[in-house]
Protein backbone atom coordinates (compact mmCIF):
# COMPACT_ATOMS: atom_id res chain seq x y z
CA UNK A 1 0.00 0.00 0.00
CA UNK A 2 2.76 2.42 0.92
CA UNK A 3 4.79 1.37 -2.11
CA UNK A 4 1.80 1.99 -4.40
CA UNK A 5 1.48 5.53 -3.04
CA UNK A 6 5.19 6.18 -3.42
CA UNK A 7 5.12 5.10 -7.06
CA UNK A 8 2.42 7.59 -8.02
CA UNK A 9 3.52 10.52 -5.83
CA UNK A 10 6.23 13.01 -7.00
CA UNK A 11 9.91 12.30 -6.40
CA UNK A 12 10.18 15.12 -3.85
CA UNK A 13 7.70 13.30 -1.65
CA UNK A 14 9.58 10.00 -2.03
CA UNK A 15 12.80 11.66 -0.90
CA UNK A 16 11.05 13.25 2.08
CA UNK A 17 9.69 9.82 3.06
CA UNK A 18 13.16 8.25 2.83
CA UNK A 19 14.63 11.16 4.73
CA UNK A 20 11.98 10.85 7.44
CA UNK A 21 12.80 7.17 7.89
CA UNK A 22 16.53 7.87 8.21
CA UNK A 23 16.08 10.93 10.44
CA UNK A 24 13.76 9.08 12.80
CA UNK A 25 16.25 6.28 13.20
CA UNK A 26 18.37 8.93 14.93
CA UNK A 27 15.35 10.10 16.91
CA UNK A 28 14.48 6.52 17.93
CA UNK A 29 18.09 5.87 18.80
CA UNK A 30 18.10 8.67 21.39
CA UNK A 31 14.61 9.51 22.65
CA UNK A 32 13.71 6.21 24.40
CA UNK A 33 16.87 6.54 26.49
CA UNK A 34 17.13 10.32 26.97
CA UNK A 35 15.13 10.66 30.20
CA UNK A 36 16.99 7.60 31.54
CA UNK A 37 20.35 9.11 30.54
CA UNK A 38 19.54 12.41 32.25
CA UNK A 39 18.22 10.98 35.53
CA UNK A 40 20.31 7.83 35.94
CA UNK A 41 23.59 8.25 34.02
CA UNK A 42 24.02 12.00 34.64
CA UNK A 43 22.43 11.74 38.10
CA UNK A 44 20.11 14.74 37.70
CA UNK A 45 16.92 14.98 39.73
CA UNK A 46 13.50 14.63 38.10
CA UNK A 47 12.82 18.38 38.14
CA UNK A 48 16.14 19.06 36.37
CA UNK A 49 15.33 16.44 33.75
CA UNK A 50 11.95 18.12 33.33
CA UNK A 51 13.65 21.48 32.76
CA UNK A 52 15.98 19.98 30.15
CA UNK A 53 13.18 18.21 28.29
CA UNK A 54 10.89 21.26 28.49
CA UNK A 55 13.76 23.44 27.31
CA UNK A 56 14.11 21.23 24.27
CA UNK A 57 10.51 21.91 23.30
CA UNK A 58 10.28 25.57 24.27
CA UNK A 59 13.50 26.52 22.46
CA UNK A 60 11.96 25.22 19.27
CA UNK A 61 8.95 27.54 19.55
CA UNK A 62 10.48 30.63 17.87
CA UNK A 63 12.30 28.34 15.46
CA UNK A 64 9.00 26.88 14.24
CA UNK A 65 7.84 30.34 13.27
CA UNK A 66 11.20 31.31 11.77
CA UNK A 67 11.35 28.06 9.81
CA UNK A 68 7.86 28.62 8.43
CA UNK A 69 8.61 32.24 7.51
CA UNK A 70 11.88 31.32 5.80
CA UNK A 71 10.18 28.48 3.93
CA UNK A 72 7.79 31.03 2.43
CA UNK A 73 10.44 33.72 1.93
CA UNK A 74 13.58 31.95 0.64
CA UNK A 75 12.24 28.48 -0.15
CA UNK A 76 11.62 25.09 1.44
CA UNK A 77 14.90 23.44 0.38
CA UNK A 78 17.39 25.84 2.05
CA UNK A 79 15.53 25.50 5.34
CA UNK A 80 15.55 21.69 5.16
CA UNK A 81 19.28 21.58 4.42
CA UNK A 82 20.24 24.10 7.09
CA UNK A 83 18.20 22.29 9.73
CA UNK A 84 19.54 18.80 8.97
CA UNK A 85 23.18 19.86 8.79
CA UNK A 86 23.03 21.80 12.06
CA UNK A 87 21.12 18.98 13.79
CA UNK A 88 23.93 16.58 12.93
CA UNK A 89 26.44 18.91 14.58
CA UNK A 90 24.41 19.54 17.75
CA UNK A 91 23.65 15.83 18.12
CA UNK A 92 27.37 15.08 18.12
CA UNK A 93 27.99 17.78 20.74
CA UNK A 94 25.78 15.92 23.27
CA UNK A 95 28.67 13.49 23.61
CA UNK A 96 30.62 16.22 25.41
CA UNK A 97 27.88 17.24 27.87
CA UNK A 98 29.07 16.74 31.44
CA UNK A 99 26.66 18.71 33.67
CA UNK A 100 23.22 20.29 33.81
CA UNK A 101 24.23 23.67 32.35
CA UNK A 102 26.17 22.20 29.40
CA UNK A 103 23.35 19.80 28.61
CA UNK A 104 20.73 22.55 28.78
CA UNK A 105 22.71 24.80 26.41
CA UNK A 106 23.08 21.95 23.91
CA UNK A 107 19.40 21.06 24.19
CA UNK A 108 18.38 24.65 23.48
CA UNK A 109 20.66 24.84 20.44
CA UNK A 110 19.61 21.43 19.12
CA UNK A 111 15.93 22.24 19.47
CA UNK A 112 16.27 25.61 17.76
CA UNK A 113 17.98 24.27 14.64
CA UNK A 114 15.92 21.07 14.50
CA UNK A 115 12.50 22.68 14.78
CA UNK A 116 12.91 24.56 11.51
CA UNK A 117 12.64 21.30 9.57
CA UNK A 118 9.00 20.28 9.94
CA UNK A 119 7.27 23.52 8.81
CA UNK A 120 9.33 23.46 5.61
CA UNK A 121 8.82 19.72 5.03
CA UNK A 122 5.06 19.91 5.63
CA UNK A 123 4.77 22.94 3.35
CA UNK A 124 6.70 21.05 0.67
CA UNK A 125 4.31 18.09 0.92
CA UNK A 126 1.30 20.40 0.66
CA UNK A 127 2.95 22.01 -2.40
CA UNK A 128 3.22 18.77 -4.36
CA UNK A 129 0.30 16.64 -3.11
CA UNK A 130 -3.30 17.34 -4.09
CA UNK A 131 -5.75 17.83 -1.18
CA UNK A 132 -7.61 14.61 -2.00
CA UNK A 133 -4.35 12.63 -1.58
CA UNK A 134 -3.08 14.39 1.54
CA UNK A 135 -4.51 11.99 4.15
CA UNK A 136 -2.67 9.06 2.55
CA UNK A 137 0.46 11.13 1.89
CA UNK A 138 0.79 12.33 5.48
CA UNK A 139 -0.01 8.82 6.73
CA UNK A 140 2.67 7.36 4.45
CA UNK A 141 5.13 9.87 5.86
CA UNK A 142 4.12 8.86 9.37
CA UNK A 143 4.67 5.19 8.50
CA UNK A 144 8.20 6.10 7.38
CA UNK A 145 8.78 7.91 10.68
CA UNK A 146 7.61 4.84 12.54
CA UNK A 147 9.81 2.45 10.58
CA UNK A 148 12.72 4.61 11.67
CA UNK A 149 11.45 4.51 15.24
CA UNK A 150 11.29 0.69 15.06
CA UNK A 151 14.92 0.37 14.00
CA UNK A 152 16.22 3.20 16.21
CA UNK A 153 15.53 1.69 19.66
CA UNK A 154 16.62 -1.76 18.53
CA UNK A 155 19.87 -0.30 17.20
CA UNK A 156 20.22 1.65 20.44
CA UNK A 157 19.80 -1.50 22.54
CA UNK A 158 22.48 -3.29 20.47
CA UNK A 159 24.88 -0.35 20.83
CA UNK A 160 24.25 -0.17 24.60
CA UNK A 161 25.18 -3.83 24.93
CA UNK A 162 28.71 -2.88 23.87
CA UNK A 163 29.22 0.87 24.42
CA UNK A 164 28.25 3.44 27.07
CA UNK A 165 25.06 5.39 26.47
CA UNK A 166 26.89 8.56 25.34
CA UNK A 167 28.03 6.79 22.16
CA UNK A 168 24.42 6.86 20.97
CA UNK A 169 24.86 10.56 20.18
CA UNK A 170 27.74 9.82 17.79
CA UNK A 171 25.67 7.29 15.86
CA UNK A 172 22.74 9.72 15.86
CA UNK A 173 24.91 12.45 14.34
CA UNK A 174 26.10 10.13 11.56
CA UNK A 175 22.53 9.11 10.72
CA UNK A 176 21.43 12.76 10.49
CA UNK A 177 24.37 13.47 8.18
CA UNK A 178 23.08 10.76 5.82
CA UNK A 179 19.64 12.44 5.79
CA UNK A 180 21.29 15.78 4.98
CA UNK A 181 23.15 14.42 1.94
CA UNK A 182 20.00 12.68 0.69
CA UNK A 183 18.13 16.01 0.75
CA UNK A 184 21.09 17.86 -0.74
CA UNK A 185 21.32 15.58 -3.77
CA UNK A 186 17.69 14.77 -4.53
CA UNK A 187 15.42 17.52 -3.17
CA UNK A 188 14.43 20.34 -5.52
CA UNK A 189 12.61 23.54 -4.59
CA UNK A 190 8.77 23.36 -4.59
CA UNK A 191 7.80 26.84 -3.38
CA UNK A 192 5.11 28.29 -5.71
CA UNK A 193 6.42 31.14 -7.83
CA UNK A 194 3.64 33.44 -6.63
CA UNK A 195 5.25 33.45 -3.16
CA UNK A 196 8.29 35.31 -4.47
CA UNK A 197 6.33 38.57 -4.31
CA UNK A 198 4.83 37.92 -0.87
CA UNK A 199 6.29 40.00 1.96
CA UNK A 200 6.77 37.77 5.01
CA UNK A 201 6.92 39.56 8.38
CA UNK A 202 6.28 38.72 12.02
CA UNK A 203 3.09 40.78 11.76
CA UNK A 204 1.86 38.46 9.03
CA UNK A 205 2.66 35.50 11.28
CA UNK A 206 0.64 37.01 14.12
CA UNK A 207 -2.26 37.40 11.69
CA UNK A 208 -2.44 33.59 11.53
CA UNK A 209 -3.74 33.59 15.10
CA UNK A 210 -6.79 35.57 13.95
CA UNK A 211 -7.97 32.49 12.07
CA UNK A 212 -10.16 31.33 14.96
CA UNK A 213 -10.96 27.77 13.81
CA UNK A 214 -7.28 27.19 13.06
CA UNK A 215 -6.23 28.65 16.44
CA UNK A 216 -8.73 26.40 18.24
CA UNK A 217 -7.43 23.30 16.41
CA UNK A 218 -3.84 24.24 17.29
CA UNK A 219 -4.80 24.70 20.95
CA UNK A 220 -6.62 21.37 21.10
CA UNK A 221 -3.69 19.57 19.48
CA UNK A 222 -1.37 21.25 22.02
CA UNK A 223 -3.50 19.76 24.81
CA UNK A 224 -3.16 16.35 23.15
CA UNK A 225 0.63 16.67 23.10
CA UNK A 226 0.67 18.04 26.67
CA UNK A 227 -0.48 14.71 28.08
CA UNK A 228 1.01 12.56 25.31
CA UNK A 229 4.47 14.01 26.11
CA UNK A 230 4.58 11.74 29.17
CA UNK A 231 5.19 8.84 26.78
CA UNK A 232 8.72 10.24 26.22
CA UNK A 233 9.46 11.65 29.68
CA UNK A 234 7.62 10.31 32.74
CA UNK A 235 6.83 6.84 31.39
CA UNK A 236 10.41 5.59 30.79
CA UNK A 237 11.52 6.84 34.23
CA UNK A 238 8.42 5.28 35.81
CA UNK A 239 9.06 2.00 33.98
CA UNK A 240 12.63 1.87 35.29
CA UNK A 241 12.09 3.05 38.86
CA UNK A 242 8.64 1.66 39.68
CA UNK A 243 8.35 -1.41 37.45
CA UNK A 244 12.04 -2.41 37.38
CA UNK A 245 12.50 -2.53 33.61
CA UNK A 246 15.83 -2.29 31.78
CA UNK A 247 16.91 -0.54 28.57
CA UNK A 248 16.19 -3.49 26.26
CA UNK A 249 12.69 -4.04 27.65
CA UNK A 250 11.85 -0.37 27.26
CA UNK A 251 13.26 -0.25 23.73
CA UNK A 252 11.02 -3.18 22.79
CA UNK A 253 7.95 -1.37 24.13
CA UNK A 254 8.89 1.72 22.15
CA UNK A 255 9.36 -0.44 19.05
CA UNK A 256 6.00 -2.16 19.68
CA UNK A 257 4.24 1.17 19.28
CA UNK A 258 6.13 1.93 16.09
CA UNK A 259 5.34 -1.51 14.60
CA UNK A 260 1.64 -0.90 15.27
CA UNK A 261 1.82 2.44 13.45
CA UNK A 262 3.60 0.87 10.48
CA UNK A 263 1.04 -1.93 10.30
CA UNK A 264 -2.16 0.02 10.93
CA UNK A 265 -1.74 3.71 10.10
CA UNK A 266 -2.58 3.61 6.39
CA UNK A 267 -5.47 1.18 6.85
CA UNK A 268 -6.98 3.28 9.65
CA UNK A 269 -6.56 6.42 7.55
CA UNK A 270 -8.37 4.78 4.62
CA UNK A 271 -11.29 3.97 6.93
CA UNK A 272 -11.64 7.18 8.95
CA UNK A 273 -11.66 9.55 5.96
CA UNK A 274 -15.35 8.70 5.63
CA UNK A 275 -16.11 10.27 9.01
CA UNK A 276 -16.11 13.81 10.32
CA UNK A 277 -12.57 14.82 11.14
CA UNK A 278 -13.56 16.35 14.49
CA UNK A 279 -15.06 12.99 15.50
CA UNK A 280 -11.90 11.10 14.51
CA UNK A 281 -9.72 13.50 16.50
CA UNK A 282 -11.98 13.28 19.56
CA UNK A 283 -12.11 9.47 19.48
CA UNK A 284 -8.33 9.23 19.06
CA UNK A 285 -7.69 11.51 22.01
CA UNK A 286 -10.17 9.64 24.24
CA UNK A 287 -8.58 6.27 23.45
CA UNK A 288 -5.07 7.61 24.16
CA UNK A 289 -6.26 9.20 27.42
CA UNK A 290 -7.80 5.87 28.46
CA UNK A 291 -4.50 4.12 27.81
CA UNK A 292 -2.60 6.58 29.99
CA UNK A 293 -5.16 6.28 32.79
CA UNK A 294 -4.93 2.47 32.74
CA UNK A 295 -1.19 2.59 33.48
CA UNK A 296 -2.38 3.23 37.07
CA UNK A 297 -3.35 -0.46 37.15
CA UNK A 298 -0.30 -1.81 35.29
CA UNK A 299 1.87 -3.79 37.69
CA UNK A 300 4.18 -5.62 35.27
CA UNK A 301 5.76 -5.53 31.83
CA UNK A 302 2.88 -7.15 29.96
CA UNK A 303 0.23 -4.96 31.55
CA UNK A 304 2.23 -1.88 30.56
CA UNK A 305 2.57 -3.26 27.03
CA UNK A 306 -1.23 -3.56 26.90
CA UNK A 307 -1.58 0.11 27.93
CA UNK A 308 0.89 1.14 25.24
CA UNK A 309 -1.17 -0.76 22.65
CA UNK A 310 -4.25 1.27 23.65
CA UNK A 311 -2.29 4.54 23.67
CA UNK A 312 -0.91 3.81 20.21
CA UNK A 313 -4.35 3.00 18.79
CA UNK A 314 -5.50 6.43 19.99
CA UNK A 315 -2.42 8.06 18.48
CA UNK A 316 -3.03 6.32 15.13
CA UNK A 317 -6.61 7.61 14.99
CA UNK A 318 -5.60 11.12 16.00
CA UNK A 319 -2.68 11.48 13.62
CA UNK A 320 -4.60 9.96 10.68
CA UNK A 321 -6.27 13.33 10.00
CA UNK A 322 -4.51 16.03 12.03
CA UNK A 323 -1.81 16.98 9.50
CA UNK A 324 -4.32 16.86 6.67
CA UNK A 325 -6.71 19.24 8.44
CA UNK A 326 -3.88 21.67 9.14
CA UNK A 327 -2.72 21.51 5.51
CA UNK A 328 -6.25 22.02 4.20
CA UNK A 329 -6.74 25.07 6.44
CA UNK A 330 -3.47 26.65 5.28
CA UNK A 331 -3.74 29.18 2.42
CA UNK A 332 -1.13 28.56 -0.27
CA UNK A 333 0.48 31.98 0.18
CA UNK A 334 0.91 31.40 3.94
CA UNK A 335 1.46 27.66 4.00
CA UNK A 336 4.85 27.77 5.70
CA UNK A 337 3.62 30.24 8.31
CA UNK A 338 0.55 28.13 9.11
CA UNK A 339 2.70 25.02 9.44
CA UNK A 340 5.16 26.90 11.63
CA UNK A 341 2.42 28.35 13.84
CA UNK A 342 0.74 24.97 14.37
CA UNK A 343 4.11 23.41 15.20
CA UNK A 344 4.83 26.27 17.62
CA UNK A 345 1.63 25.75 19.60
CA UNK A 346 2.00 21.97 19.64
CA UNK A 347 5.61 22.22 20.73
CA UNK A 348 4.61 24.48 23.62
CA UNK A 349 2.19 21.75 24.66
CA UNK A 350 4.94 19.13 24.62
CA UNK A 351 7.39 21.40 26.45
CA UNK A 352 5.02 22.26 29.27
CA UNK A 353 3.96 18.61 29.39
CA UNK A 354 7.58 17.53 29.93
CA UNK A 355 8.14 20.11 32.67
CA UNK A 356 4.83 19.53 34.43
CA UNK A 357 5.05 15.74 34.22
CA UNK A 358 8.62 15.35 35.46
CA UNK A 359 8.11 17.91 38.24
CA UNK A 360 4.90 16.21 39.34
CA UNK A 361 6.58 12.79 39.30
CA UNK A 362 9.24 14.06 41.71
CA UNK A 363 6.59 15.51 44.06
CA UNK A 364 4.16 12.59 44.31
CA UNK A 365 4.58 10.11 47.14
CA UNK A 366 2.74 7.51 45.05
CA UNK A 367 3.89 7.85 41.42
CA UNK A 368 1.06 5.64 40.10
CA UNK A 369 -1.42 8.48 40.73
CA UNK A 370 0.18 10.50 37.95
CA UNK A 371 -1.51 8.30 35.32
CA UNK A 372 -4.99 9.07 36.64
CA UNK A 373 -4.10 12.77 36.48
CA UNK A 374 -2.89 12.61 32.87
CA UNK A 375 -5.75 10.35 31.81
CA UNK A 376 -8.14 13.02 33.04
CA UNK A 377 -6.14 15.85 31.44
CA UNK A 378 -6.33 13.99 28.13
CA UNK A 379 -10.08 13.32 28.27
CA UNK A 380 -11.46 16.68 29.39
CA UNK A 381 -10.51 18.84 26.33
CA UNK A 382 -12.24 16.44 23.90
CA UNK A 383 -15.41 18.56 24.07
CA UNK A 384 -13.47 21.26 22.19
CA UNK A 385 -13.66 19.29 18.94
CA UNK A 386 -17.44 19.85 18.88
CA UNK A 387 -16.85 23.60 18.83
CA UNK A 388 -14.09 23.22 16.24
CA UNK A 389 -16.50 21.41 13.92
CA UNK A 390 -19.05 24.19 14.23
CA UNK A 391 -16.47 26.94 13.64
CA UNK A 392 -14.63 25.27 10.75
CA UNK A 393 -17.73 24.17 8.85
CA UNK A 394 -18.29 21.11 6.64
CA UNK A 395 -15.74 22.14 4.02
CA UNK A 396 -12.99 21.38 6.55
CA UNK A 397 -14.65 18.99 9.00
CA UNK A 398 -16.40 16.76 6.50
CA UNK A 399 -15.22 17.68 2.99
CA UNK A 400 -16.86 16.14 -0.06
CA UNK A 401 -14.66 14.66 -2.80
CA UNK A 402 -15.17 17.79 -4.88
CA UNK A 403 -14.18 20.11 -2.04
CA UNK A 404 -11.05 18.06 -1.43
CA UNK A 405 -9.97 18.24 -4.99
CA UNK A 406 -8.92 21.87 -4.95
CA UNK A 407 -7.08 24.28 -2.72
CA UNK A 408 -9.12 27.18 -3.98
CA UNK A 409 -11.85 28.71 -1.90
CA UNK A 410 -10.67 27.38 1.43
CA UNK A 411 -10.01 30.84 2.79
Amino acid sequence: MVLDDLRRFPRVFKVLVASALIENMAFGLIIPFLAIYITIDMGLEEWAAGVVLAGYMVAGVPSMIIGGMLADKIGRRPVLLASLSLMSITMLMYFFAYDFVTLLILVLADSFVGSMYMPAANAMIADVIKPVDRPRAFSALRVAWSVGIVFGPVMGAVILAVYPIKVLFVFGALILAVAFFLNLVYIRETRPEKLESIRVTFRSVVSVSRDRPFLLLCSLSAMFWFFFAQWMSVLPVYAFESLGMNEVEWALLFALSAVMIVSLQLWVTSQVVRFRRSLVLAVGQLIAALGFGLIFLAADYYALAGCIVIITIGEIFYMSVLSTVIADMSPEVKRGMYMGFSGLVQQLGVGFGFLFGMTLLGMLADPTVIWLIFGTIGAVPVVGYYFFARMAGPSIDNPTPSSKGSDEGMH
